[in-house]
This record gives C-alpha cells, sequence and structure tokens, in this order.
C-alpha cells in the first residue's frame, strides 16, 4: 500500500494548532493596544490643535480690537476737522 503524504510537515506548529484560541487573543490585544496608543496620540494633537486655535483666536480679537481702536481715532479726526 502507497503511504499518503510522505511530503512535507505542515507549516503551522503543533502549539498553534493545539490552541488556536490563544493565537487570535493575543493577536486582538496587540491590535487593541496599537489602537489605544494611537487614540491616545491623536488625543494629544487635537489638545495641541485646540491651544493653537485658542491663542489664534486671541491673537486675532487683539488685532481685531487694534484696527477698530485706530479706525475711531481716525473717525475722531476727520470729525474733528470738519
Amino acid at each position: 500500500m502507497a503511504r499518503r503524504r510522505a511530503g512535507k510537515a505542515k507549516p503551522k506548529s503543533a502549539a498553534t494548532r493545539e490552541e488556536p484560541g490563544r493565537q487570535k487573543t493575543s493577536d486582538l490585544r496587540e491590535r487593541l493596544a496599537a489602537v489605544e496608543r494611537e487614540r491616545d496620540q491623536l488625543r494629544a494633537a487635537l489638545d495641541v490643535e485646540q491651544a493653537r486655535s485658542r491663542k489664534l483666536e486671541e491673537v486675532h480679537a487683539t488685532a481685531r480690537d487694534r484696527i477698530a481702536w485706530a479706525l475711531d481715532s481716525l473717525q475722531s479726526i476727520l470729525d474733528a476737522k470738519s
């Protein structure tokens, strides 16, 4: 009688074949950890951008107030000459 499968063994190790659930759990934990790291990085980037936005709004308000003051000053000078 001829032997079947006399060639190479399966590429998966015996430990992997015996415990397929453990491998999936490990992969899921690694993926979860990676997603959590990415979330933390995105939160930090969001905080930086929100602080930058607040600073720009403050600068914009200061510039707007100065321009309004200059226009009022010029208007009062023109009104005095009339």
